[in-house]
């Protein structure tokens, strides 16, 4: 195997990734699927829908929904204040949308992330929107189910 076919494979296998806090959780989140993270956010609230959607918000002449993932599993969103947001491209293909935001607390973290890295968590926690937990170094977190949230979103607008 040459130099050049060992380094393309490494790059198929390692993938750029936030580390992202929200309330009650850590998320692992794919870097190429994050438009921008928000310093600060204006939300106008939603007036009627489920809990974990907080309103709407203006980000780049658009209004997109913005969510608590904490309140997706339950939880109660947090505070008002200091609102961050991760802005997210949508995957699913929805007509609805093109973006929607997750709330966050503080800026994410960027890592490289290859599968040999993570280990796969064995956790009683068990978030409805989890793909899974897993466990890296000293660090833990759920790598969100971005799929089911975007159609239980989409279902909602």
């Amino acid at each position: 195997m040459s130099q050049t076919e060992a380094d393309s494979g490494l790059l198929q296998t390692e993938v750029d990734s936030l580390f992202v806090s929200v309330n009650n959780h850590r998320l692992l989140v794919p870097a190429a699927g994050v438009a921008e993270v928000v310093q600060q956010v204006n939300c106008e609230s939603a007036t009627d829908g489920p809990d974990w959607l907080l309103g709407w918000m203006d980000w780049r002449l658009q209004r997109i929904p913005l969510v608590s993932f904490d309140s997706l599993g339950g939880a109660q969103a947090s505070a008002e204040g200091n609102r961050m947001a991760l802005v997210l491209h949508t995957i699913t293909g929805t007509d609805k949308f093109n973006f929607f935001a997750l709330q966050i607390q503080g800026f994410p973290h960027l890592m490289r992330v290859t599968p040999a890295d993570l280990m796969q968590e064995m956790s009683s926690e068990d978030h409805p929107y989890a793909i899974m937990a897993v466990a890296m170094d000293s660090w833990q977190a759920l790598i969100p189910d971005l799929e089911k949230l975007e159609a239980d979103l989409s279902a909602h607008l």
